[in-house]
């Protein structure tokens, strides 16, 4: 039914946000993070790199983008969080009520770094469903995400359905994960391929579980030539990450990896690939300029770029 004074409400809304928009630049990095296939470690990564941002004192905040299955607050080892997504899009709950802050190490502190986790638990069919005072009141809640982090990190689902590709297209730059195996390699090309016209250089591949830099390159040297022959394009390769034995032992534990153990193997190649982002994103001497040229997008227009292509893509099926 209609209802006048919420009408009145979200134009006030609308007109409130487009002055504050006038007058803020958005600083925000936003990085979208997915995969061909489950059990690459996609998830486990997104977090570690969270992690090892915030040792080079960035602000990080991790959002669970795979709203239909999520579980990033377990494997951050949040056990019953008391609320997610959901409770903000239904009004019940602040995105302060929501976000959970995590300890850093002594480094990330002493450098101002911090980490905090937007936890899932809502579909994006049933965002691209609310009305519009819903989605504005939604929006506004999450633009404050600009004020409190410089990087967004977006662990999306894996595969190559809409929701996983919306975040890949609205982000500015997206991180592909994949491992040696076959299967894994195929489906990464698979993503690719899904992707379409997505620019080379907001695309990115990291090889997981790799038993040496060398395999590591191997396979992302198959992945960008065969992409480069059959669509045109390829993915620029960023690293790798080497097998350890303490990630299955962190997963198991609901541990994080790279705050547990910072001089493990992994932990090492981490650190590696968030010092190449940093490069890449903040302009370090890298030759990318087509990235950094990117235009930063506010919380706003990602999340309706997002939707978007959401409610496009359920008008073509």
């Amino acid at each position: 039914m209609y209802n006048p004074d919420q009408a009145v409400e979200l134009r006030r809304l609308v007109i409130d946000n487009k002055k504050n928009e006038q007058f803020i630049q958005p600083k925000l990095h936003t990085i979208a993070v997915l995969s061909g296939k489950g059990g690459v470690g996609k998830s486990n990564l997104s977090c570690a790199l969270a992690f090892a941002l915030a040792d080079f004192g960035k602000k990080v905040v991790l959002v669970d983008a795979d709203l239909g299955l999520a579980n990033l607050d377990i494997l951050c080892g949040v056990r019953n969080a008391r609320f997610n997504i959901a409770h903000l899009i239904d009004g019940s709950r602040t995105l302060s009520e929501i976000l959970v802050h995590f300890r850093t190490s002594e480094r990330a502190s002493k450098l101002n770094g911090s980490v905090s986790l937007l936890p899932g638990g809502y579909g994006l069919k049933e965002i691209a469903d609310l009305d519009d005072f819903a989605m504005e009141r939604l929006f506004l809640e999450l633009s404050s995400l600009e004020d409190l982090s410089d990087y967004l990190i977006m662990d999306a689902g894996a595969g190559i359905h809409k929701g996983a590709l919306a975040f890949a297209y609205a982000s500015e730059l997206t991180l592909l994960v994949t491992t040696p195996e076959p299967t894994s390699i195929r489906d990464a090309y698979g993503v690719i391929k899904s992707l379409g016209s997505i620019p080379d250089a907001k695309l990115m591949l990291i090889v997981n579980m790799a038993s040496s830099s060398r395999e590591a390159l191997d396979v992302a040297e198959r992945i960008r030539l065969a992409s480069m022959q059959f669509l045109g394009n390829a993915p620029t390769y960023l690293g790798f990450v080497l097998k350890d034995d303490i990630v299955e032992r962190s997963v198991k534990n609901c541990r994080i990896f790279y705050r547990d153990e910072p001089d493990a193997s992994a932990s090492i190649c981490v650190r590696n690939l968030a010092g190449e982002l940093l490069r890449v994103l903040d302009g370090e001497n890298f030759n990318l300029q087509s990235v950094n040229s990117h235009s930063l997008k506010g919380i706003k227009s990602i999340f309706r770029a997002i939707i978007s292509r959401i409610k496009k893509g359920e008008k073509n099926e």
